[in-house]
């Protein structure tokens, strides 16, 4: 008697069914990186399961993939598979593979348009995705699996290929297993690398260690630094810049950074009665390192706002030049250091010993980066002082003068490149009224920028000796100079037919130029714009003088005195908008032009041809060096398109930049 009863159900428990021979199914898989080069001999292995009843254990492939990163599966049915990889050979070969510039998964791919022109399916995964099992990495104090490379909920899955996507090909483009890493070149010359991410190091320093908040150190240097879908953002006063970052090994990202308060009370590690090491005044830095750099960025303080507005532009009233300052024997044989500063640079040796010992550990073989902003800048000069035998890299912005005349005389092996915005007043305390009003004579307001440089040689520098141990600049000055320009004509009484009672007048002209200066890229150049300068003032009467350049008072120059020029957010924009005008000469991006810093200039080039015939000649030709100066800086570019990845890097930055609005 025949079986007529009927089992509906998608799994048959005993089906005995009439028909031909099942026919087979395949698939292909081709493992590739985001330059489009094959992922080969990785291990894989692939799951069969049912839609409803789950996995099949009867049917597991595995093998590995191809010289070509090809992976093919044969096999007598059409269930659905799940494709993994062995994760230590996929980390291991993924660590070595270079990101693409564009981040969008799929609008900046390389792989993705070849795919679908040749009808394949691209896939696009991170590695926690493909990965079999749970990975064998090194992870440091309070860290977890990187959210990025092991997204929550998708991590271990693998790729589920469906049954209406069998015979096919699949393009699984695999994001390389990298972190990013700050550019930052050692070297002597300047790299508007090293100022705009140092910049922004120095920026950091005035958030905080805590890795809840949003802008804090540790989420820039652990969390933004982790996440290659987008590049770490610096968050100040409501702007966000991006930093210039290039591509590692995810094993070279960065170690936790270590902030340090002075002005918390901390846990005592070394084990006082109380266990607790009471606030001690208010400093502020942090340090982070990884594989073969270690950066230390101090914070500044707004108590430097309190001094008056005045003391931006000499001459200031005389008094002696022994005010406000120590002895430092402890790091140079000579020479003073002002007491503040000093005072709150060792407080965090008191407070933070085995920090600071700790330290000293990680710098040894690792090349030391180390700045700061007002206030910070100060201190970080007084630290690079104190680690001169680790050959220090400084770059500063807006900081005071902090050591005497005989201090920074032995300091002239630490490469100090310090940062000036024209209309900046810090850089112009502690005032020293013999040398500032030397400066005055000489230069005119050029002199608080530019005066230090171009006395070289002069007699100003001869009669410090005289004035006693005054406090000095260290560094080579980096400015952004406010570039002005005048015209001059006569005025007679009588005009026809021979003039008589003329008089000779001049005027300012209205287009001013910020221009981007860093005198040591043409120190030849720079000391012929200061001769030109001394001729240039020499030639005015006392009373155009006055109106060109007036003493002492700031108003009538037209500048905004205001402490808003010293924030970093006043000299951030000049940096970011100068380093995205250079990647643009440089022809590194298509369908991107940056314009906001050139246009000021070109503005500031039309106006001196035009009214060339009324400019005072010497005028002219100081500025004609200036913009000459500012055009070298382009040989800042050359050490991050030389690096491996540097190219990349500032592509990157690029694609993703924004120019700011520039005050000149």
């Amino acid at each position: 008697m025949s079986n007529n009863s009927l089992i509906t159900s998608i799994t048959h428990s005993s089906a005995v069914a009439v028909s031909g021979k099942q026919k087979p199914y395949w698939v292909e898989c081709q493992l590739v990186d985001e330059q489009g080069e094959p992922v080969a001999n990785m291990p894989w292995t692939a799951d069969s399961s049912h839609p409803v009843s789950g996995p099949v254990a009867a049917f597991t492939y595995s093998g590995q993939s191809d010289a070509n990163g090809l992976i093919r599966i044969d096999m007598p049915h059409g269930l659905e598979l799940t494709l993994k990889l062995a994760p230590a050979p996929l980390l291991q070969e993924m660590q070595k593979r270079t990101l693409r510039p564009g981040r969008d998964a799929e609008s900046d791919s390389l792989v993705r348009p070849q795919a679908l022109a040749e009808g394949y399916i691209w896939h696009y995964r991170v590695s926690g995705e493909l990965c079999a099992s749970y990975p064998s990495i090194e992870l440091r104090k309070g860290e977890m699996l990187p959210l990025f490379h092991f997204p929550e909920g998708k991590a271990f899955k693998g790729l589920l290929i469906r049954t209406n996507e069998l015979k096919r090909r699949h393009i699984i483009e695999i994001c390389p297993f990298r972190a990013w890493e700050l550019v930052l070149h050692h070297q002597n010359t300047y790299s508007i690398a090293n100022a705009i991410n140092l910049g922004a190091s120095a920026t950091l320093a005035y958030a905080d260690g805590n890795a809840l908040d949003i802008i804090s150190i540790t989420r820039f240097y652990l969390n933004q630094c982790q996440d290659l879908s987008r590049l770490p953002q610096l968050h100040k006063s409501g702007l966000i810049y991006n930093t210039l970052v290039r591509d590692v090994p995810f094993s070279d990202r960065y170690f936790p950074p270590v902030f340090m308060d002075t002005s918390q009370d901390t846990p005592d590690s070394e084990g006082s009665d109380n266990g607790v090491i009471k606030a001690d005044g208010d400093t502020q830095l942090y340090y982070v390192y990884n594989t073969d750099k270690i950066i230390v960025a101090w914070r500044g303080t707004e108590s430097l706002y309190d001094v008056g507005t005045d003391l931006a532009f000499s001459p200031v009233h005389p008094q002696t030049c022994v005010v406000k300052k120590t002895q430092c024997n402890t790091l140079l044989p000579e020479g003073k250091v002002h007491d503040g500063f000093w005072s709150g640079y060792s407080r965090v040796d008191r407070k933070f010993k085995t920090q600071v010992k700790e330290f000293s550990n990680f710098v040894q073989g690792r090349r030391l980066f180390i700045s700061g902003h007002s206030l910070g800048g100060a201190l970080a000069l007084i630290h690079a002082a104190s680690l001169k035998s680790y050959n220090p890299l400084l770059y500063t912005y807006g900081m005071p003068r902090t050591f005497t005349r005989d201090a920074i005389n032995h300091l002239s092996g630490i490469t100090h490149f310090r940062h000036v915005n024209d209309n900046d007043p810090v850089p112009a305390v502690p005032p020293e009224a013999n040398l500032d009003n030397a400066l005055y004579k000489l230069w005119g307001p050029l002199g608080k920028t530019l005066g230090m440089v171009w006395s070289v040689g002069q007699a100003v520098v001869s009669q410090a000796v005289s004035w006693g141990d005054c406090f000095w600049h260290h560094g080579n000055p980096v400015v952004f100079l406010g570039a002005t320009q005048s015209r001059e004509w006569k005025e007679c009484k009588v005009s026809l037919p021979v003039a008589a009672g003329c008089i000779t007048l001049r005027q300012r002209l209205p287009i001013k130029a910020k221009l981007y200066l860093v005198p040591v890229l043409a120190n030849q150049e720079i000391q012929e714009a200061g001769s030109l300068q001394r001729e240039f003032l020499a030639s005015l009467a006392p009373h155009n003088l006055n109106t060109i350049f007036p003493e002492g008072s700031n108003h009538t120059r037209g500048i905004d005195i205001t402490f808003g020029d010293h924030f970093m957010t006043a000299y951030m924009p000049y940096i970011n908008n100068k380093l995205l005008e250079l990647i643009d000469k440089e022809g590194l991006v298509e369908k991107r032009s940056f314009t906001e810093h050139c246009y000021h200039i070109d503005l500031f080039k039309e106006q001196m041809l035009e009214n060339k015939e009324d400019i005072p000649q010497k005028e002219y030709k100081r500025n004609e060096i200036f913009l000459n100066i500012e055009g070298l800086l382009r040989v800042s570019l050359a050490p991050t398109l030389a690096e491996p990845g540097g190219r990349e890097a500032l592509v990157r930055f690029a694609l993703y930049g924004e120019e700011r609005m520039e005050n000149a």
